[in-house]
Formats: structure tokens, sequence, C-alpha cells
């Protein structure tokens, strides 16, 4: 029996990009192309109405990421499989090197993109796509939820939601995106470590923000402005400015 074409679709902001990617898949056998999309809104209604088998997707797009869009089909349990194009973000590759999740750097290699594909169907067939994608999420991070400790107990919260953590003495105060603030007795050198790898940056001794929120920096005055539910904004260091110009947002 013949197998049914897979049907692919599409997910880049940048046209050029959605351009090359329709010629190389042209070339390669036993696939079609379901639709297009721009952006993660686009992407989950282009799954809707074309259910499609595999998705070529970028990481870095106007609002939500590739990752949350991978994050939101899997809660609804559909059996689609990704293969990631990016230009960059060594974290990212590097959490998909260690869940065996495929990825290509643009610009993208005609044959690479032939044996993702092929590595694809193969593991269709084996039923483990499913298995794949939790240690995905799971390494990034997504969908995650740490425990601090409180004066009067712990709290329960994804780390995500957390818009910046400031140094209060010995304790530290947390501000979550919703504008609740607490203060827990973690100290904000274990909540650095705590939070490595979830998009957080150290801007001085005493504060730690979520890149996520970041939306303004002065460089002559040292402050950084986060908007969640309102605007903070927090002095930093003149060294680690620096080196958070020189990291990917």
């Amino acid at each position: 029996m013949i197998d049914e074409p897979i049907s692919i679709l599409i997910v880049d902001d940048e046209p050029e990009a959605r351009d090359l990617l329709t010629m190389l898949l042209e070339q390669v056998k036993g696939v079609k192309i379901a639709g297009y999309a721009e952006n993660v809104d686009q992407a989950l209604v282009q799954v809707e109405e074309q259910d499609p088998d595999l998705i070529l997707l970028d990481i870095q797009m106007p609002g939500k990421n590739g990752f949350e869009l991978v994050d939101s089909l899997h809660r609804t349990e559909r059996e689609i499989g990704y293969i990631f194009v990016t230009a960059y973000d060594e974290y990212a590759i590097k959490a998909m090197r260690s869940s065996a999740i495929d990825y290509l750097l643009k610009p993208v290699d005609p044959e690479l993109l032939k044996d993702a594909i092929w590595r694809f169907r193969e593991e269709r067939q084996q039923l483990v796509l499913k298995d794949r994608i939790n240690s995905l999420l799971e390494n990034l991070g997504i969908g995650r939820r740490i425990k601090v400790n409180t004066r009067t107990g712990f709290l329960v919260i994804d780390p995500k939601d957390i818009v910046c953590c400031t140094a209060d003495g010995n304790y530290t105060e947390i501000t979550m995106a919703n504008g609740r603030s607490e203060v827990i007795s973690n100290n904000l050198g274990s909540m650095e470590k705590e939070l490595s790898g979830d998009g957080f940056f150290r801007i001085s001794r005493s504060a730690l923000i979520n890149l996520k929120y970041l939306t303004y920096v002065d460089s002559k005055s040292s402050v950084c402005r986060l908007e969640g539910n309102s605007v903070i904004e927090l002095k930093a260091a003149r060294n680690r400015l620096s080196q958070l110009g020189k990291t990917s947002i």
C-alpha cells in the first residue's frame, strides 16, 4: 500500500523563508503543503482547518514564539511532528538536541530537510512523537512550575509568570505578570540558579528580570523597563547592561 503524502504546514514570519521552504519541499517526494502561517495565531487556525501531519516552524516570531505553538498544540493531544527552522538561538538548539527533536539552520540545506522529513516518517510509524515532544517541552521549561518558600508556607508558580525578582535583605520580592507581589525566603542568588534557562537575566546585584517582559533599556540612565500588568523600572549595573546588549532576546 502506498503511504499517504505527509501534509506540511509552514510557519514563518518572513515571506522569503516561506518561499524557500516551498521550493525545497517541491523537490521532496511524498509530501504536500497544507498551508502557510506568519505567526502562532494564524498557525493555530491553519491546524484546525488543515490538520497537518508536520509543521516546519521558525522559533523567533513577532508575538508568541515557535515553542509556545508546540505547547499549545500539545495540550490538544494532537499527533503533530515539528521541525524547527532557525537562524540562531543556541539554547534552543541545545534543548532540541537533548530531546532529539529535529531542527534546521537557515539557510536550509535541501538534503538535511529531506533527512528530517524521512526521520519524521519513521518516528510516526514507531509512535514515539508524543514522548519526544514531552521531552522537548520539559527541557525548555515550558509548562513547568517551581516551589518557593514564603514566611508562612510556600508558593507553586510558573516561571514565565514572573516579571522580576528583587533583593529584599535575605529575602526576595517576586513580581508577577498579574501585578501580584510576594516576599519569599529564597535569596536572589538561589532564585537566579532556580530560574537558569528560563529566560531570566541578572541586571544587578539586587535585580533579576524576565527578558520576556523587557520592553526598553535606557543606557544613559542605566534603567530597564518591564511591562506586565504595570510598568516597572529597575536600575541596572553598567557592566550587566553591556552583557545584556549581547544577549539574544
